[in-house]
C-alpha cells in the first residue's frame, strides 16, 4: 500500500520557486511546502541566479521575498509575469512598501504558517487560472 502524501489534494506535487535570502526563513518555507507536498525548486537567495531561474526553469508557482539582499525582487516578478506565472509575495514589511503593479499577486506577512502558504497558494492559482 503507498504510502499517503500529506498536505491538501490540489497542492500535492505543485512546484513551488522559493526565492529567500534569509537562511532561516527558507528552511522554514521548504519545510512548510514538503508538508503541503509541493516540491520546492530552490530556495533561492541571490537575485541573479533567482531572476535566471524565474525565466528559465519549470515550476508552477513563486514564493518571493520582496527584499533579496537589499535589493526589490521586481525583476524576478516581471519575469514571472512575462511567463504568466503566478507568484506570492512573502514579506515582513508592511503592505503599503509592496509594489502595487503587481495587484494579482498575494502577500504573506511574516511569520506565517503552513495554513497561511496554502491559502495564499490556491489564491495565487486562481488568479492565474482567471487571468
Amino acid at each position: 500500500m503507498p504510502a499517503e502524501v500529506p498536505g491538501p489534494v490540489e497542492l500535492r506535487g505543485l512546484r513551488v520557486l522559493v526565492v529567500e535570502d534569509e537562511f532561516l526563513v527558507a528552511m522554514d518555507l521548504e519545510l512548510m511546502l514538503q508538508e503541503l507536498g509541493c516540491e520546492v525548486v530552490g530556495p533561492i537567495g541571490d537575485l541573479a541566479r533567482a531572476q535566471r531561474t524565474a525565466a528559465e526553469e519549470t515550476f508552477d508557482v513563486a514564493l518571493l521575498d520582496v527584499n533579496i539582499g537589499g535589493q526589490p525582487v521586481t525583476t524576478v516578478a516581471d519575469a514571472l509575469v512575462a511567463r504568466g506565472l503566478p507568484m506570492v509575495f512573502c514579506t515582513g514589511y508592511q503592505a503599503e512598501n509592496l509594489p502595487d503593479r503587481y495587484p494579482a499577486a498575494p502577500t504573506l506577512m511574516k511569520p506565517f504558517q503552513a495554513t497561511d502558504i496554502a491559502a495564499a497558494l490556491r489564491r495565487a492559482a486562481a488568479g492565474a487560472s482567471a487571468g
